[in-house]
């Protein structure tokens, strides 16, 4: 499928927020004066009832967030109400009129049996939604081709996608996602079962596209280290204990809730490349 989500609002004035924490609402300031993202007392779940606090958040441009918690927190859930996949319990989400988001799923989730070549999956990232069902152009391959070499890919394009390893298809999955252009891209778990080499390998393409391509990331993580080393911000969310909280990473660091879950955890390093 195409990346774009139909359904856009139009952007509203900022807020301004602090970055104290307590277990309920939470509002989170931006730099960016255009955010892509703004939520206002949003609250997410399922049947109508919510598992998480509110929370007010400000996405903005080329931020990196890491999104952290244990497992079952709601990680999952809460990014695809960001994005319009899930419906919100409470609360409301504005996406700025230009916001062109891309999903990238765990590799998990992709179907072992469907016989697709990677040229195929990462041309239906180039794709416009509604030519999904017609033949792509040269400007689609082209841009395919790219995103596969991006991701040092290129050599797998006439591959069936379901013969890759893991971080093979990983990085196909990256470059499908680079395909689609977009300028938000939200990515669920992009490490989950690879080994250490693999680990490292996509982690430096993820950072490729805030530093490269100027896009903001939106990553759900456990590996908590690199993610409060790489971001910007930390949506750090536990469902078991009422914890909706976001922040500089030197911030939510201290969180009293984190380091309950984790240990105590040092204070990251500057990060030269943050945007925050």
């Amino acid at each position: 499928m195409a990346c774009e989500i139909a359904g856009v609002e139009t952007i509203v004035a900022r807020f301004v927020g602090g970055a104290t924490e307590k277990a309920g609402h939470r509002t989170v300031a931006a730099q960016n004066p255009e955010p892509l993202l703004v939520t206002r007392a949003l609250e997410v779940g399922y049947d109508g009832e919510a598992i998480l606090p509110a929370i007010d958040l400000r996405i903005g441009r080329k931020e990196f967030w890491s999104v952290i918690g244990p497992n079952g927190a709601g990680k999952s859930t809460f990014v695809r109400t960001l994005l319009g996949l899930d419906r919100p319990v409470r609360g409301s989400v504005t996406r700025a009129p230009d916001l062109r988001p891309c999903y990238v799923p765990q590799q998990a989730t992709l179907d072992p049996i469907f016989p697709i070549k990677v040229l195929d999956f990462v041309l239906m990232g180039a794709l416009e939604r509604g030519k999904l069902l017609g033949p792509a152009g040269q400007v689609e391959i082209e841009a395919a081709l790219q995103a596969l070499a991006e991701v040092r890919a290129a050599d797998l394009r006439r591959r069936l996608l379901r013969d890759l390893s893991g971080g093979q298809r990983q990085r196909v999955l990256l470059a499908r996602a680079l395909a689609a252009r977009a300028n938000l891209y939200v990515l669920d778990e992009p490490t989950a079962a690879l080994d250490v080499a693999s680990e490292r390998e996509v982690l430096e393409l993820v950072g490729a596209l805030t530093a490269g391509r100027g896009a903001t990331v939106v990553m759900i993580t456990h590996m908590l280290e690199d993610a409060l080393q790489r971001a910007d911000q930390i949506l750090f969310l536990d469902r078991e204990h009422g914890l909706a909280l976001a922040g500089p990473p030197r911030e939510i660091v201290k969180s009293p809730g984190l380091q309950r879950l984790y240990g105590p955890v040092m204070s990251p390093k500057p990060n030269p490349n943050a945007t925050g």
